[in-house]
């Protein structure tokens, strides 16, 4: 009798201690966020242990804001149930339109006292799409003379959104990034052997792509392009951003070309473009660099290096240390 009772007592305890181990050691979790998708990446030191993206359905998310959050939250849930990782601790990258960036050179050639003030004051210029009273501002400060900060913004709307969109599925938000800081986090683990001064990040999606121009490790300019789904258009915007950046850039007289995202091995579809960069170019690809290693995870897919760039930005502070 008493050794049954210790049993059920026995029983209990194995019951319950899957769901207080995942309470008190949660799982780390990184997200791509998306309109159309959105992939997960789970990693042991450096090794993939689950990557999967997940098809959204039209409506749920447009230009980077959800939706259906509801929708959203119920189809993260069950994705990380299904998987092992409820309550998991979610590092995520908003999507590219969620945020925007501003590169500011503070008047009188000095840190203000103020930034956000200072900013207000001088908000015209910034020429934003949303008042900066609608906005969460990010300042990184660059350690230059004069002064050099970027001044990311995403709609508070949005952000609230998205935060919310966790905890409908029960998870544990660490932070959001934008997506333009992990793309320069990535490149400063890449290092070029190529001695340039600029780099141009091209970043190749079937439905919509976008390019950053990064000098000297600061992003300078930003502009999004048609996808890959339509390479008359693209190639198009990409000639006319070649002549712009010729005329306004220094860092064009000496570039080189990177290029990230899930299109580009359909490159091959965008007519010319080959004869529109004529620079030394790579792939950014974490997985060929030895900065993630593919285990062959159990649920997933077999990754593609070259579309992990974003994920591996946000990623790379936690497992270059």
């Amino acid at each position: 009798m008493r050794a049954a009772l210790f049993s059920g007592v026995q029983d209990r305890l194995q019951v319950g201690i899957g769901p207080l181990k995942a309470w008190l050691f949660p799982k780390r979790v990184y997200l791509q966020l998306e309109d159309q998708a959105i992939t997960a990446m789970a990693l042991e030191g450096r090794r993939i242990v689950w990557l999967e993206t997940i098809q959204l359905p039209v409506g749920l998310c447009e230009n980077g804001e959800p939706i259906r959050t509801d929708s959203l939250g119920d189809l993260l849930g069950d994705l990380f149930v299904e998987r092992g990782y409820a309550g998991a601790r979610v590092d995520a990258v908003l999507p590219a339109a969620a945020s925007q960036m501003r590169l500011v050179q503070w008047p009188e050639g000095r840190w203000p006292e103020d930034p956000e003030r200072t900013l207000a004051l001088h908000e015209n210029q910034l020429r934003l799409r949303m008042p900066l009273g609608y906005l969460d501002l990010h300042i990184v400060d660059f350690k230059q003379e004069p002064p050099v900060s970027l001044l990311v913004t995403v709609p508070s709307s949005v952000l609230d959104k998205w935060i919310e969109v966790c905890l409908l599925a029960g998870l544990s938000l660490n932070r959001m990034e934008a997506a333009k800081t992990c793309v320069c986090r990535g490149l400063l683990a890449m290092r070029s052997s190529v001695d340039v001064s600029g780099t141009l990040v091209l970043q190749l999606e079937h439905h919509r792509s976008s390019v950053l121009l990064v000098e000297d490790d600061i992003p300078r300019y930003e502009r999004r392009l048609p996808g890959v789904e339509q390479p008359q258009e693209l190639q198009s915007e990409l000639a006319s951003l070649m002549r712009f950046c010729r005329q306004q850039f220094s860092a064009f007289n000496d570039y080189s070309l990177c290029l990230h995202g899930s299109a580009v091995g359909q490159i091959a579809q965008v007519a010319g473009l080959s004869e529109l960069f004529d620079a030394p170019w790579q792939i950014v690809d974490p997985i060929a660099e030895g900065w993630l290693v593919n285990i062959s995870p159990e649920f997933g897919m077999q990754p593609d290096g070259s579309s992990l760039a974003l994920l591996w930005g946000l990623a790379a502070t936690e497992v270059m240390t």
